[in-house]
């Protein structure tokens, strides 16, 4: 049976494609307008009046990415054959079919009904 989930923070799920594993998270609404936020700028638009909205998208998309992907196992420099740093530069540089799986993966409304390994939240804390 496949429950829709709410997203929490602590959550975190795998991905594997191929030799290569990578966990990820999802991230609600309200984080994506945080992100969102900081790279709107308001400009003043002086023919007719009224302020213009300039979205950053490229920059909104790098920080989703940097956030969805926590970490990974068996990802490869195709020069060096070596494994790579899991750091937001490296990130940035996956190839775009495995950027749309991410983003497929962690737009998903449950993660515990897929073959992915879901990591227990921290227990919360209470006086």
């Amino acid at each position: 049976m496949s429950f829709i989930e709410i997203v929490e923070e602590e959550e975190t799920f795998e991905l594997k494609r191929g030799e290569s594993t990578l966990t990820l998270r999802r991230f609600d609404t309200e984080f994506y307008r945080k992100i969102e936020n900081r790279h709107t700028k308001k400009q003043k638009n002086f023919r007719q009046g009224g302020w213009i909205k300039e979205v950053d998208d490229f920059a909104i998309n790098e920080d989703l990415l940097d956030y969805m992907v926590v970490g990974w196992k068996d990802v490869k420099s195709p020069i060096t054959g070596q494994d790579v740093s899991c750091t937001r530069e490296m990130k940035i540089k996956l190839p775009s079919s495995v950027k749309l799986e991410i983003i497929e993966a962690c737009d998903s409304d449950n993660i515990t009904s897929a073959a992915e390994k879901k990591t227990a939240p921290k227990p919360s804390k209470s006086s």
